[in-house]
């Protein structure tokens, strides 16, 4: 009887669009034991399940990730699943998760959201490699989750097929000030860091109160937001002094909390 928990994540950090992602303390559970929802063939961790070998039914818990709001739910299940595929097979967790990487990448398609869901922590992702970052972030992360929904494949078609250098070579300056912001663990350079203009303006234009949202933690103190993978759910940066203002500023339409670093990703748990 095995219970797999995987975590939920943050991708895109505003600069960094599908290229980096971190995971954040809010879990979905598969497990074999028949607690929860049995998943059907069409079910998005089943698919996962079988893709990395696993025998046998497999039940699903969302837990504490909403579907559909940006903060990596379909990362999650599928993570969560592929491991506990593999242990079933007889892996180690090193080598489980290693396998279900692969599985979940292929049925994303990207591993900005897959990368942390396996393997907890920030993740730098270059082609199909993940490269971990340091096990920090600066300063407090907030999110605001509204009810409303947001399909990934929908928001993408949006976006321009071409930018433009100008634009370009903005988010590759704002994105290595990134990087260089966690190394640092410094929050006042995230400001600068998130600032994006290759995938944000045209999301934003599409949610207005998320949008709203975001301005209104700008205005209580934050010190950066960003639109979480592809939204509707907005994060937030703060400083220690800021996180009470800052929630109680965001919308009554959503609802806001503090969330942490996880750093355990996909897990066998009691």
């Amino acid at each position: 009887m095995t219970v797999v928990r995987a975590p939920g994540s943050s991708a895109n950090l505003g600069s960094g669009f599908d290229v980096i992602g971190l995971a954040v303390d809010r879990h979905v559970t598969v497990n074999d034991t028949g607690v929860g929802d049995v998943c059907g063939p069409e079910h998005i961790a089943r698919i996962a399940y079988d893709a990395a070998g696993g025998p046998g039914d497999l039940w699903f818990d969302v837990g504490s990730v909403p579907p559909s709001r940006g903060l990596g739910f379909s990362a999650a299940a599928r993570a969560a699943a592929a491991v506990l595929a593999r242990l079933h097979a007889g892996d180690d967790l090193d080598t489980a998760r290693a396998a279900a990487y692969e599985v979940v990448f292929d049925l994303e398609g990207h591993g900005d959201n897959a990368a942390p869901a396996v393997f907890g922590g920030t993740h730098l992702i270059a082609g199909r490699t993940n490269h971990r970052l340091p096990d920090r972030w600066p300063g407090r992360l907030l999110v605001w989750v509204p009810e409303t929904e947001t399909s990934t494949d929908e928001s993408r078609s949006c976006l321009e097929p071409m930018v433009s250098r100008e634009d370009a070579v903005h988010n590759l300056g704002r994105f290595g000030l990134l990087i260089h912001a966690i190394h640092l663990d410094d929050v006042s350079m995230l400001a600068s860091a998130t600032a994006d203009r290759l995938h944000q303006d045209c999301r934003f234009e599409a949610a207005p109160h998320t949008k709203a949202a975001a301005d209104a933690a700008l205005a209580a103190g934050a010190v950066a937001t960003w639109l979480s993978g592809s939204g509707p759910t907005v994060a937030v940066a703060v400083t220690d002094d800021r996180v009470d203002e800052v929630l109680a500023a965001l919308p009554a339409d959503g609802v806001a909390s503090e969330v942490t670093l996880d750093v355990a990703g996909a897990i066998p748990v009691d």
